[in-house]
């Protein structure tokens, strides 16, 4: 939770995960107020260490008066995840007298499991599931219990 006593300075930015250099334009706008930008992209950066670098994040930076600074995450939806992490599995469905091929989108039960963590990480992981699975059948995916790396 961020302290809102003491914040002279807000900027909402976008930074790529794992990617925040203490160099311009992030190091011009903390440094112009005195804020150590260096310590920000280090504490950023392992925030967001086991996110995939192509993800390009919302940021809200405070500074607060005695020059420090905290920062929240606007994570990207769940369907945007999800549909990351869907694949297509071909099945055979057998009608009367032949079989036929149909393509279903899957998602691995361990992957749905590291989304919830991810989304939710204050909420008791059997509550956090819960909440995905809802946008996993909404989005009409078939849960699996590993991908097949074929």
């Amino acid at each position: 939770m961020v302290d809102l006593s003491g914040i002279i300075f807000i900027k909402k930015i976008y930074l790529v995960a794992n990617g925040a250099e203490p160099a311009p334009p992030l190091g011009t706008i903390l440094g112009n107020i005195g804020a150590n930008a260096s310590s920000f992209c280090t504490s950023f950066n392992n925030r967001t260490s086991e996110l995939p670098s192509y993800f390009s994040l919302k940021v809200t930076i405070f500074v607060y008066t005695n020059k420090s600074t905290q920062f929240i995450l606007d994570l990207p939806s769940t369907t945007y995840f999800l549909g990351l992490l869907k694949f297509d599995r071909t099945i055979k469905i057998r009608l009367t007298d032949r079989f036929h091929e149909k393509i279903i989108s899957c998602v691995d039960l361990y992957s749905i499991l590291q989304l919830a963590k991810l989304k939710f990480p204050n909420k008791p992981l059997h509550l956090a599931f819960k909440i995905i699975l809802g946008s996993v059948y909404s989005m009409g995916l078939t849960i699996v219990k590993e991908r097949d790396e074929n």
